[in-house]
């Protein structure tokens, strides 16, 4: 089943994580998104502006631009371009036609992140955005913190496939967050089209010594334990830990809450970012708590990022030829999210952008 089929790689119609908030200055900054260049700066009011990285005149990158005013001029020739794409000034004419114009895109700040739509700019509805007090990155009571940025060699399926797997915590992550149980434990999956969540609950466990040490708690757990994705891009891992006293049918007393915010946004074909953020309920004012959980989950990112890199390496060299996987009853989160990923992108039927028009 891989790739996806013939045609499909992503969605456009779609706000996608670009970065964090604290990387966009006056200076122009460049990422490529969508197998586009892209770049991003803030206007006099602290805005920011996404516009596209080639300059039209001979393709020169604008991230070697200079911003004057909100405008951005090109270093090559002078061409300059205000907010909106359109080009305000050519140095060797007075004529400016009006083809000679660059994409714009919709950008949005919401928590650390921002956000961006590469797609056709009058759907760009920032309703569509998750909402981030529910995702707990602005809830009162909960720690956010800016985990980590990766630029993946790999194509962004095979992240969204590994992270809609719980079963993997088992083997690829074991004494940190993995345990037997969570690929042994039953699982129920819900949602549909731009929503999946898995959600498992594992009894009566012996706590790995990440969570004994976050949690200051050595007895035995109950950790209820979910992944939501937000196509096509945001998943939420989410973890309640209980202790395991139950009295009169009753759960134990809650030690705390964490959730792992994972932002994954195709770059170019065989590319990917990475944007990872933690946010939890408990130990909110202790250094030393996310001090561990940084040091903890660092490892677990590596661990994420060298599975996925080995399996586009794979891919590769097989020729990136339709292979049939031999699927298990523990796949049908990722097959779900698979088909629900290449019908969003079918539904568009939208052609490449003219990238210059």
């Amino acid at each position: 089943m891989y790739p996806y089929a013939e045609g499909l790689w992503a969605a456009r119609n779609q706000w996608y994580v670009a970065g964090w908030s604290n990387e966009v200055t006056r200076t122009p900054m460049e990422r490529w998104l969508l197998d586009e260049p892209v770049v991003f700066y803030r206007k006099e009011d602290g805005r920011i502006v996404a516009l596209h990285g080639r300059c039209p005149h001979r393709q020169y990158p604008l991230v070697k631009g200079n911003v004057i005013g909100d405008s951005l001029e090109c270093s090559y020739h002078g061409f300059t371009f205000g907010t909106d794409g359109a080009c305000t000034r050519i140095p060797t004419q007075a004529n400016i036609p009006s083809s000679c114009r660059i994409a714009a895109y919709p950008v949005a700040e919401r928590w650390n992140w921002f956000w961006i739509w590469m797609g056709d700019p009058a759907l760009a509805d920032e309703a569509l955005i998750p909402d981030h007090d529910a995702l707990k990155l602005t809830a009162p009571g909960w720690l956010a913190v800016q985990a980590a940025t990766h630029l993946l060699k790999t194509r962004h399926q095979l992240m969204h496939e590994n992270l809609c797997d719980l079963s993997h915590l088992t083997f690829l992550h074991p004494g940190i967050i993995g345990v037997d149980d969570v690929a042994a434990t039953e699982f129920e999956v819900q949602g549909e089209g731009l929503w999946f969540r898995d959600e498992r609950a594992m009894y009566n466990q012996e706590p790995t010594g990440f969570f004994s040490d976050i949690l200051g708690y050595h007895k035995p757990i109950d950790r209820l334990m979910s992944m939501e994705f937000f196509l096509p891009c945001l998943h939420l891992a989410a973890e309640v830990f209980l202790a395991h006293e139950k009295r009169d049918g009753e759960p134990g007393r809650e030690l705390g809450s964490y959730r792992v915010h994972h932002a994954v946004t195709p770059a170019t074909q065989n590319e990917t970012h990475y944007f990872v953020a933690y946010s939890r309920d408990f130990a909110i004012d202790d250094p030393r708590v996310t001090e561990i959980i940084n040091g903890a989950f660092a490892a677990v990112l590596q661990q994420d990022v060298d599975a996925v890199e080995a399996l586009e390496a794979m891919l590769q060299k097989s020729g990136d030829r339709q292979f049939k996987d031999f699927l298990a009853k523990g796949d049908i989160t990722s097959v779900k999210v698979r088909r629900s990923m290449e019908a969003l992108i079918r539904s568009e039927q939208i052609p490449v952008a003219n990238l210059t028009a």
